[in-house]
């Protein structure tokens, strides 16, 4: 049980910095084609952060479950430690996993190469290392 709350907790963080984010994107290039078709002018910026918001809660939330579950079914914590994780190899697959999104963003999307590259730095160290250190309290 605990290793859900844990997914849970890390999925939550993890929305907060989706939100900041895409809300940093979508108001930042408020004019572009592909922002006016799904959001049309007169839609204020701050009104944009709730949906962003919900929506981000809700699938970080549920991913976050779902790698808790795994983390207590497979129970990884019983695996040696390393990396200063108590299972080095959830870690590494989980860094993996942040890894391989990170490198097709940042080939398609250049300019926001260090945005990826903080997204990866938070995903490895919320779901690799958080995750497995309250999961195993």
């Amino acid at each position: 049980m605990e290793a859900l709350i844990a997914g849970w907790t890390a999925g939550y963080i993890m929305a907060m910095f989706t939100t900041v984010a895409v809300t940093y994107l979508v108001l930042r290039s408020r004019e572009a084609a592909l922002v006016e078709r799904w959001v049309a002018r007169d839609v204020s910026g701050p009104l944009l952060i709730i949906p962003i918001l919900i929506g981000a809660a809700i699938g970080w939330t549920m991913f976050g479950l779902v790698v808790g579950g795994i983390y207590e079914v497979a129970s990884l914590d019983g695996e040696p430690g390393g990396l200063g994780s108590p299972s080095v190899a959830f870690t590494l697959a989980i860094v993996t996993l942040g890894l391989a999104p990170t490198l097709l963003l940042g080939i398609l999307w250049q300019r926001l190469w260090w945005m990826w590259a903080c997204f990866a730095l938070a995903f490895g160290a919320l779901f690799g290392w958080l995750l497995p250190h309250l999961g195993g309290r």
